[in-house]
């Protein structure tokens, strides 16, 4: 996955893999110890954190809260991810992380000091939204710099993961520090926003700005040079040979950029390409990026998602509190467990076959069946065992997706072949179908509350609704199959 026969290539690959995992990861701890932090403190009738309970602090609050940060996160990303492209993702991702982790930091010194004033979480919750805005579509142009092109939709399947993780540490804090250790509601916020400054610190010097393309060409002796260069290409092209794209491009080698920078006049390196056209522009648009092929379909596909994976995150806790369930941040963490399989197989069969919608489609609507069942399961005695079973399931199909597009599938659409002049486009495509589904997601926000005795099937509706705008494309890979068909009963 991360082999080459570039000199030192394959460990940096793994080096940039890593620290951007845990980065996310470590980002992403701190929604999920909000997350159950708030589903205590929103619990008027739970006596047994009184001496911490915020006045007025109701579902209804919860979800203008959530609402707020949500919006603004997703409004942030629309309009920065273009600042990304353009002042480098390593610089914009930092200042998303720094940021995040000090807000955090101050939402839980600050909350229990000003217990009446509503108003101060309310800002440090948008401010938390515009902080975390950066870190996504900057890591996502790291990674898409530095992995090989043949592995890189396999890479990003794995490295979708991260966000689980995080959920996964951020209920580990959380159970660990409240349940087991009795500590202050609080002490899993802190935990987490240390442990995001931490890993900033930590990547300011392990990420290296630049990309694996200018790695290649550091090798200043030119038969070394032309060396790498030779074993570096038979790799790609080995390895291509074997892909095949979405869109039915055929792919260009990497080092056909590379070699750009490489001194045209040596002659000791047969494999420089001719010196390609120039294009003017180096970077898109949030505008433009929106009338990309298929972004439309998957950013609307993808708010609908986003919306189920946000309010199982926000208000799985709640809910299943209110059926007096014990061991709940257990139960809740078996939605990350069984995403990260999930977001990986979903990945491998989408490459393997060559296909995306019609993969996605089948597996949410699988998952909208498992969330129907979860709604009833309140009717049963002692129903422990359906639901860790059926929460993993719904990691699975609804996860899965959600890990399959918001990684392996937006870095296809920010390397399809209409962005081939374009050099910087990883943030803003990210942005676009991140964004999108951030403000969708921010306005369920506001409904769940009403909406709580039966949040699984309002979830199932999201399902549903999102398999409907991928339809179109089921349709056109069934014809690229058909095409496929026909061409090689023409061949033989």
């Amino acid at each position: 996955m991360f082999d080459s026969a570039v000199p030192g290539l394959k460990a940096k690959r793994i080096q940039v893999f890593i620290c951007c995992f845990m980065q996310y990861a470590m980002l992403h701890s701190c929604r999920s110890t909000w997350s159950f932090t708030s589903g205590i403190l929103a619990k008027q009738d739970d006596h047994e954190h009184d001496d911490e309970k915020i006045d007025d602090f109701d579902k209804k609050y919860l979800g203008y809260i959530n609402f707020s940060f949500l919006f603004v996160y997703g409004s942030s990303m629309l309009f920065l991810g273009q600042i990304g492209d353009r002042i480098g993702p390593k610089l914009f991702m930092l200042c998303g992380t720094f940021s995040t982790g000090i807000i955090q930091f101050m939402i839980a010194a600050l909350l229990p000091i000003e217990k009446h004033n509503r108003w101060l979480l309310l800002v440090l919750q948008i401010l938390n939204g515009i902080s975390q805005a950066p870190a996504w579509p900057g890591l996502m142009a790291i990674m898409n710099n530095w992995q090989s092109k043949p592995n890189k939709v396999i890479v990003m399947g794995y490295f979708a993961a991260c966000t689980n993780v995080g959920n996964i540490l951020g209920d580990l804090f959380a159970a660990l520090l409240i349940e087991q250790l009795g500590m202050s509601v609080m002490a899993p916020i802190y935990v987490s926003a240390i442990g995001v400054i931490i890993m900033s610190v930590i990547n300011i010097y392990m990420i290296e700005a630049s990309s694996a393309k200018e790695y290649i060409a550091q090798f200043k002796n030119p038969l070394t040079k032309s060396l790498v260069y030779k074993q570096a290409h038979d790799e790609y092209m080995s390895r291509a040979a074997s892909v095949v794209s979405v869109s039915e491009q055929s792919f260009v080698t990497d080092l056909s950029q590379t070699l750009m920078t490489v001194d045209r006049d040596s002659q000791m390196n047969p494999y420089v390409p001719p010196k390609p056209k120039k294009n003017k522009k180096d970077s898109i648009n949030m505008i433009s990026a929106w009338k990309l092929p298929n972004v439309a379909l998957y950013a609307f596909a993808f708010g609908c998602i986003k919306a189920v994976f946000y309010i199982l995150a926000f208000w799985l806790p709640s809910y299943l509190k209110g059926q007096n369930l014990e061991g709940v941040a257990w139960i809740t963490q078996m939605i990350e467990w069984g995403t990260i399989p999930g977001g990986i197989l979903i990945c491998y069969a989408g490459v393997h076959w060559n296909l995306r919608a019609s993969l996605i489609v089948p597996s949410l609507w699988i998952g909208t069946v498992v969330m129907v069942s979860i709604n009833f399961l309140s009717k049963l005695e002692q129903p422990y065992a359906l639901y860790y079973i059926l929460v993993f399931l719904t990691g699975l199909m609804i996860g899965g997706v959600y890990n399959n597009v918001s990684g392996a599938i937006v870095i296809e659409l920010s390397n399809m072949k209409e962005l081939k002049g374009n050099k910087k486009s990883t943030a803003t495509v990210t942005s676009v179908v991140m964004g999108y589904g951030a403000v969708f997601a921010a306005i369920n926000q506001l409904i769940v509350p009403y909406l709580e005795s039966i949040l699984f099937l309002y979830c199932s509706l999201n399902a549903i609704v999102a398999g409907c705008f991928l339809i179109p494309l089921i349709i056109n890979e069934y014809k690229r199959y058909k095409e496929q068909k026909l061409k090689v009963a023409i061949g033989q």
